[in-house]
């Protein structure tokens, strides 16, 4: 029988990347060029709708394409170049990132003091723009609301992102739990990227519906090891 070969995260991170580059720029220049011949011809009714399913198509393999290689990205996190990272300097550069989608709706992010934590500061960044973003994807008619807090344990932080986003289901937290890259119902695809970053962390992440009226993000982060 032959022997079959356990791949690297390191491994399936290139592969990863490799797709994502030979995908990309194909899937972009259908998009581009029926997006061209839309506005440059006038095309009938019929050919203009199958051009618009072209350029949607396009449009939805490459947000799969930016997925995958997000995912990738956190295949590569090494716990070899783990350093001090606090997360209360994370937490203000995301609020800077998203400034302009926060006033836009009028949302509000609350914090305690957030602990310093033993990790890769990019990544951990990216989790918390993607928590943060997805709870003012899913929002309703009320503001948004997202709190953030972390709790010491034995083995490092509990932090927990809630939001009070209304469309948490039982099919989302199914979903979720089904760890998607791509999903056309139920969680976010982007949300398997975080899972991936905790646990390339070392930790783990759960999600938690509160009967409809918003969704907890718990995961667990390394303490200081300075401390």
């Amino acid at each position: 029988m032959q022997d079959q070969r356990v791949y690297t995260a390191r491994e399936l991170s290139d592969l990863l990347l490799r797709l994502c580059h030979d995908l990309r720029a194909p899937a972009r220049a259908v998009r581009t060029q029926a997006e061209l011949f839309l506005r440059a011809n006038s095309p009938p009714a019929e050919s203009a709708e199958r051009l618009g399913f072209l350029v949607d198509g396009a449009r939805k393999i490459d947000q799969i394409v930016e997925v995958l290689s997000s995912y990738s990205l956190a295949l590569r996190i090494d716990p070899a170049s783990f350093q001090l990272t606090a997360l209360d300097g994370i937490l203000r550069n995301v609020r800077a990132r998203l400034r302009e989608q926060l006033q836009a709706h009028q949302a509000e992010v609350i914090h305690e003091k957030l602990p310093r934590v033993w990790g890769d500061a990019d990544r951990l960044m990216e989790l918390f723009l993607r928590l943060i973003g997805n709870a003012l994807q899913r929002r309703g008619t009320a503001s948004p609301r997202i709190h953030i807090a972390a709790a010491k344990q034995d083995n490092g932080w509990l932090v927990t992102v809630e939001d009070n986003a209304p469309a948490t289901s039982t099919a989302y937290v199914e979903s979720f739990d089904h760890n998607p890259i791509s999903s056309s119902d139920g969680a976010e695809p982007g949300l398997a990227i975080c899972r991936m970053i905790v646990e390339r962390h070392g930790g783990e992440l759960r999600v938690e519906s509160t009967g409809g009226r918003g969704t907890k993000f718990r995961f667990t982060l390394p303490e200081d090891t300075e401390s």
